[in-house]
């Protein structure tokens, strides 16, 4: 559930906090007040794209930070193994939206991005709204719909579908590929030469660093020799340093008799014979060079011709021998083309069969559960007063395999008695279309393990009997779930376990948005508002006083 949302310098809202509560909480307040941008913040938390018309005027950046207790599902740990995040019972989800329309997000304080979210939010809340209702008029999401009501069978199956039916597409496109690309002659001997160049400079890029710095010794061979000159000299010669630190140590031999000079003494000594060793060391590593013109060539030559493969090919050699390995591949191709696309034919048709035998146990699943998912909205349908209503799933197979499986999904619906079936947009009232999403959302529900359902104004285009069977079935819901809901009907406010009120005032400077938790009296005020307007009468308190006690 969400237990709380912190939401600073969004939009028109200076600051707030709301602590929710399990059960049905609704928000109300006149229009404008601000109930959407409540949404809106609930809808960054979720992945929506940010924009920099997000952030309250005259503030540097807008804060969204959302506290949810969860139920740690297999599906929900499955994703957080995905997004590399623990799967806690507790997610505090923040983004921070910029003034110039860049954001940050945080998944339990750990930097994150808007795909996690994408990703994560589904298995935490379900934010439904007219936008949502709207959806109904695509085709295309019908199937979604369908697919939600038949997770739990169906879940398994699709994801082992969507890995099969990928690796159809890649074969697919390979074998498209290799009957468009170039097979001449003219082009095996390009692919032959190019082999050929690259199999005459073989090394690794180890051998290559040796190369590099044998031809550096080379180049500097004069520069090298006068500096070991000048060195040995002032080293070795009579008033070098050598000499003159082993005539030091003679000198001061005498003195490790004494206790006080012993170690200092010590130190002199070793000192010289430490010198002697490196400089012994640097001469000995000095004439095991010699200048070697043959070799010095043949360095150059092999060097400039790995750096035009370089050029041509990659940037080291590991790139070199993977472009290699591919011109092999292109070479066995095309002398074996026709045998290899047969190959690529055969492998195509498995993957096929693979793939739809799977998308086809999809479509079985689909057809049983397209029945059962009728029988239960035609029975919501009733409670919402749609009694004559015919709600039909028209599923049918295709040919052709695609991203969903095999299966055409496709909802009908006849709202009136003797009228024919026909599609939603072609025959339903916005007032229906509200109730016919609300019985498809209720109906899903039961069937998924989300904690908590946010309805925004999902009543519109409703009033009277409907308006209350609506609440009864948000409460319904919130039974099992975390309901809340941004309404403008008293009836649905009426239902609620936990009521607040947004409230917009207005200075010369600004417009600020603030919301708080109603008490009972308070409660009474807001619905009697919300049935007669701001100008109250003690019949519309006394209404308000009936629909809370109903």
């Amino acid at each position: 559930m969400l237990k709380s949302l912190y939401v600073s310098s969004f939009v028109i809202i200076d600051k707030m906090k709301i602590d929710f509560q399990e059960g049905m909480s609704v928000i109300t307040g006149e229009t404008g007040a601000g109930k959407s941008i409540v949404i809106d913040a609930i809808g960054q938390l979720c992945g929506n794209r940010s924009s920099a018309s997000f952030v309250k005027k005259g503030c540097s950046e807008a804060v969204i930070e959302g506290v949810f207790d969860v139920t740690v599902t297999p599906q929900l740990e499955a994703i957080c193994q995905q997004l590399h995040i623990e799967a806690d019972d507790e997610f505090i989800i923040t983004k921070n939206i910029q003034s110039n329309g860049k954001s940050q997000v945080k998944i339990n304080y750990q930097s994150s991005t808007h795909n996690a979210l994408k990703l994560l939010m589904p298995y935490l809340i379900d934010i439904h709204s007219q936008f949502e209702t709207q959806k109904l008029f695509a085709q295309k999401n019908h199937i979604l719909l369908l697919d939600e009501y038949a997770k739990d069978e169906l879940q398994d199956l699709f994801l082992d579908y969507q890995t099969q039916f990928q690796q159809y597409k890649d074969i697919q496109q390979h074998l498209n590929q290799t009957i468009q690309e170039d097979m001449s002659d003219e082009q095996l001997d390009f692919l032959k030469s190019q082999l050929k160049e690259i199999e005459e400079v073989s090394y690794t890029d180890d051998e290559i660093d040796r190369f590099e710095e044998e031809l550096k010794i080379l180049q500097n061979y004069e520069k090298m020799n006068a500096c070991i000159q000048n060195f040995e000299q002032l080293m070795n010669n009579g008033q070098g340093v050598l000499p003159k630190l082993k005539e030091a140590t003679y000198e001061i031999q005498s003195l490790s008799s004494y206790q006080e000079f012993e170690e200092p003494v010590e130190s002199i000594q070793n000192l010289y014979y430490n010198l002697l060793d490196i400089t012994e060391n640097i001469l000995d590593t000095y004439r095991s060079f010699h200048f070697d013109e043959y070799r010095f060539n043949e360095l150059q030559d092999i060097l400039f011709k790995v750096n035009r493969l370089k050029r041509k090919y990659g940037f080291t050699m590991q790139n070199i021998q993977e472009y290699h390995d591919e011109l092999i591949q292109k070479i066995q191709t095309i002398e074996n083309r026709e045998e290899y696309i047969l190959q690529l034919q055969n492998k195509l048709q498995q993957q096929e069969k693979k793939t739809k035998d799977i998308a086809m146990q999809m479509h079985h699943i689909r057809k049983k559960y397209a029945k059962k998912f009728e029988a239960d909205i035609h029975q919501e349908l009733q409670d919402l007063y749609l009694d004559k209503a015919i709600f039909k799933v028209q599923i049918k197979e295709s040919q052709m395999l695609q991203p969903l499986g095999c299966t055409n999904v496709q909802f009908m619906v006849s709202i009136n008695q003797g009228q024919d079936l026909s599609l939603l947009n072609e025959t339903a009232s916005g007032g229906e279309i509200s109730r016919i999403m609300l019985a498809i959302k209720t109906t899903i529900l039961e069937y998924n393990s989300i904690d908590t359902i946010i309805f925004d104004e999902i009543d519109t285009g409703v009033s009277g009997k409907v308006a209350t069977k609506i609440g009864e079935k948000m409460k319904k819901t919130a039974l099992k779930k975390q309901v809340i809901c941004i309404t403008h009907l008293p009836q649905v406010a009426a239902l609620a376990d936990y009521h607040y009120c947004i409230e917009k005032k207005s200075t010369d400077d600004e417009t600020i948005t603030s919301i708080h938790l109603l008490d009972s009296n308070q409660k009474i005020i807001e619905i009697a508002k919300m049935l007669s307007g701001e100008t109250m009468t003690q019949e519309a308190i006394a209404n308000a006083k009936k629909l809370l006690d109903a």
